[in-house]
C-alpha cells in the first residue's frame, strides 16, 4: 500500500508540472513589429509641466531624401514623439494614444536633461528611469544648456540613423580628445550617494557642420556637352560635446567650460588619451599626445586644518613640432616636460577654483576625509560644501616625454 501511495503522489506530481509547462502558452508575447524602440529620450520642464520628448527607431525608414543626382542628405532614421503633463508617467500613457506601437524602452540608449530640468533638480528623472522594469542603469545620461527637446529634435548626422546611436559612439570614442566623458544612470546615482553628493554632467550642444554641395542635374552647354551644377552647400546642425554641469545633490549649480572639464578629469583619471599643443619658438607650438595618465586625491591634517593633495603622473609622445628646437637634447626635453605640467597644472586650477566657487567637491575630497580621518569628517560632514570653498590644494603634477616620433631632430631647408 505505502508502495502505491508514492506512486500515485509521484504521477501526480508529474502531471502537475505537465499541466503547468502546457499552459504557459503565448499569453505575453512580443511581437518585433509590434514594438516601437526607444533610442533616445528627453526631459524637461515648461512652468508646472513635465515634458518628454522621445525618439523611436523607424526600421523602414530609406535613409535619406533624395536630391539631384542620386545622392542623400543624412536623414534621421526616428520618429519624434513629444508631450507634455503633470507628471512623466503621465506622458508615458498619453504617448499611446499617438502611437500605433507599444513602446518598448529596453533599448534606451542614452537620455537628455534640459537645463531648467536641471536646476530645478534630477531626482524626478533618475526616479522615472530607475523605477522603470525596462530601462537599465547602463543608460547614458547628459545634459543640454538649452531644453533638450531643442538638441533631440534637430540634431542631425552623416554616420549614424538615431541620435541614441550617435551618443554611443560619442562614448566609446570621446575619451581620446580628453575633454569629455559621458556617464551613465549608475555612475550618477553612485557619485549622488557618495560623501560629498556631488556629480559632473556632460553638455550636449548642437555644432553647424558644412556638408558637401549636392551634383544638380545636367545641362547642355556650349555645343550641347552636358555640364553638372553644383549647388549650394547645406549645413548639418550635428552633436558634440561642450564642457559639463557641476551637480551639488541633484541640482545644477555651476558649469565647467572644455578645458575647466579636462581639468576635473585629469583628477578623476577620466583621460584615456589627450594632446596638448604647447608654445614652442617664434609663436609656433608643438603637439604632445598623452598616453598614460594617474591621478591620486588625499587629505592631510595640518595646524587641526586639512589640506588637499592632487599629484598627477603623465607620459606623452611628441607628435607634432612647427618649430626647429632639436629634441634629442635633453634641455630640450625637460623644457618640453616643464611645459607640460605648466599646463595641466594649469587646467586643474581652472577647475578646482570653479568647483570651490560652486561649494561642490567633485574632486573626491570628501571621500579621502572619511577614509583617512573619519573623526574629523563628522564633525565637518554637515557642512562640507562650505569647508571645500576654503580648502587649500596643492597641485603636483609630473610629466615625462617618452617618445619623439620617428625622429629626433626637425627637418630645416638645406639640411642634409
Amino acid at each position: 500500500m505505502p508502495k502505491l501511495k508514492r506512486l500515485v503522489l509521484f504521477t501526480s506530481i508529474l502531471a502537475a508540472f505537465a499541466l503547468a509547462f502546457s499552459a504557459g502558452g503565448c499569453w505575453d508575447r512580443r511581437e518585433i513589429n509590434e514594438l516601437a524602440f526607444l533610442s533616445c529620450a528627453a526631459f524637461d520642464l515648461e512652468g508646472g509641466n513635465r515634458v518628454l520628448t522621445s525618439e523611436f527607431i523607424r526600421p523602414s525608414a530609406a535613409g535619406g531624401g533624395e536630391r539631384g543626382g542620386g545622392e542623400t542628405l543624412p536623414q534621421r532614421q526616428a520618429l519624434i514623439v513629444s508631450n507634455r503633463n503633470k507628471t512623466f508617467l503621465a506622458i508615458g500613457r498619453e504617448k499611446a494614444l499617438g502611437l500605433p506601437r507599444r513602446a518598448y524602452l529596453a533599448h534606451t540608449a542614452a537620455v537628455l536633461v534640459g537645463e531648467e530640468m536641471a536646476r530645478y533638480g534630477i531626482k524626478e528623472v533618475l526616479d522615472f528611469v530607475d523605477r522603470n522594469p525596462e530601462i537599465r542603469r547602463t543608460t547614458l545620461i547628459l545634459l543640454t544648456r538649452v531644453p533638450a527637446r531643442e538638441v533631440l529634435v534637430r540634431a542631425q548626422s552623416g554616420l549614424e540613423k538615431t541620435l541614441g546611436r550617435e551618443i554611443t559612439g560619442l562614448h566609446k570614442w570621446v575619451q581620446v580628445s580628453g575633454y569629455g566623458y559621458i556617464p551613465n544612470i549608475n555612475d550618477i546615482f553612485f557619485d549622488l550617494s557618495g560623501d560629498a553628493g556631488t556629480t559632473v554632467l556632460p553638455v550636449l550642444e548642437l555644432s553647424p557642420q558644412p556638408f558637401p554641395p549636392i551634383l544638380g542635374p545636367a545641362t547642355a552647354t556650349g555645343g550641347g556637352s552636358p555640364a553638372g551644377r553644383a549647388g549650394e552647400p547645406e549645413t548639418l546642425m550635428t552633436a558634440r560635446l561642450n564642457g559639463a554641469g557641476l551637480f551639488y545633490h541633484d541640482k545644477l549649480v555651476a558649469w565647467l567650460d572644455q578645458e575647466q572639464t579636462r581639468g576635473w578629469a585629469w583628477v578623476r583619471n577620466k583621460v584615456k588619451s589627450a594632446m596638448l599643443a604647447l608654445p614652442c619658438q617664434e609663436n609656433s607650438l608643438v603637439s604632445v599626445n598623452i598616453i598614460s595618465s594617474q591621478a591620486e586625491t588625499a587629505i592631510d591634517m595640518q595646524g587641526g586644518r586639512p589640506q588637499g593633495k592632487i599629484k598627477v603622473k603623465v607620459e606623452g609622445d611628441l607628435l607634432e613640432e612647427q618649430c626647429y628646437q632639436d629634441f634629442t637634447k635633453e634641455e630640450a626635453v625637460k623644457s618640453l616636460e616643464s611645459r607640460m605640467a605648466a599646463q595641466i597644472t594649469s587646467e586643474i586650477s581652472s577647475a578646482l577654483n570653479q568647483a570651490k566657487m560652486a561649494g561642490t567637491d567633485v574632486f573626491g575630497f570628501g571621500g579621502a576625509l572619511h577614509r583617512r580621518y573619519p573623526e574629523v569628517w563628522r564633525q565637518l560632514e554637515g557642512r562640507w560644501n562650505e569647508e571645500f570653498k576654503k580648502l587649500p590644494v596643492t597641485i603636483s603634477v609630473e610629466a615625462k616625454l617618452r617618445r619623439t616620433g620617428m625622429t629626433g631632430r626637425p627637418w630645416q631647408p638645406g639640411a642634409r
